[in-house]
């Protein structure tokens, strides 16, 4: 669970005494392997707020292929839709990826609270413009970078944010079709990448896993 509330951008500018009355009002909940959060569409009546674990938050194509739009660490806000007086649908699927811890606060109370703490809706609409601003750079990196290029975003990116420090570097849980998803790149092609990283040294992948040992070549 939540340690530091402080640092939470969600609870940013609240009084200690505002972010206690916040979290009081939120469900605690635990989501583990095939359970679905949340779904595309479906009305945006609850907010999210990742407390532990991960959270894997993605779209479906028209093949019914899963393309992952961020793994969704600790801090990390989804369901900002549901601060809307008439709510729209989800943009997206969000799944424990394999578990995730979550505060959920259903819509009519997160719109008492945000008519209390109007820091509260104003963070949250902060967090979706941050959003925003890292899908334009990933589309940005589609048309101007190379398939390497994007694998090592997105593997170093996601080391950063969700890795495990070991002697021998650092190990994201992550398989291969989810990294071809983050770097909008075919599986077969990430697979080819990752296999010339490792003869090189850089890095070492097991099922479900990579170790970056030389994170610095990739940078």
């Amino acid at each position: 669970m939540l340690t530091n509330l402080a640092s939470i951008p969600l609870f940013a500018g609240l009084r200690r005494d505002e972010v206690a009355a916040v979290v009081a009002a939120a469900s605690k909940r635990i989501f583990k392997g095939s359970d679905i959060i949340m779904s595309a569409e479906e009305p945006a009546t609850r907010l999210f707020l990742v407390t532990g674990g991960h959270v894997d938050y993605f779209v479906l194509t028209s093949h019914g292929n899963e393309i992952l739009l961020r793994r969704m660490v600790p801090h990390d806000v989804f369901g900002v839709a549901a601060f809307l007086s008439n709510p729209i649908g989800y943009l997206g699927t969000a799944k424990p990826a394999p578990k995730g811890e979550v505060l959920e606060w259903q819509r009519p109370v997160v719109l008492r609270l945000a008519n209390a703490y109007p820091r509260f809706p104003e963070n949250a609409l902060r967090i979706s413009l941050q959003y925003i601003a890292l899908i334009a750079k990933r589309h940005a990196q589609l048309v101007s970078s190379t398939a390497a290029e994007r694998l090592a975003s997105a593997v170093t990116g996601l080391a950063c944010r969700a890795g495990h420090a070991l002697p021998s570097g650092v190990e994201v849980d992550i398989k291969n079709e989810e990294l071809a998803s983050l770097s909008d790149t075919s599986s077969f092609t990430a697979s080819r990448i990752l296999k010339r990283w490792e003869r090189e040294g850089t890095v070492e992948k097991t099922r479900g896993k990579v170790l970056l040992r030389r994170p610095e070549n990739l940078l």
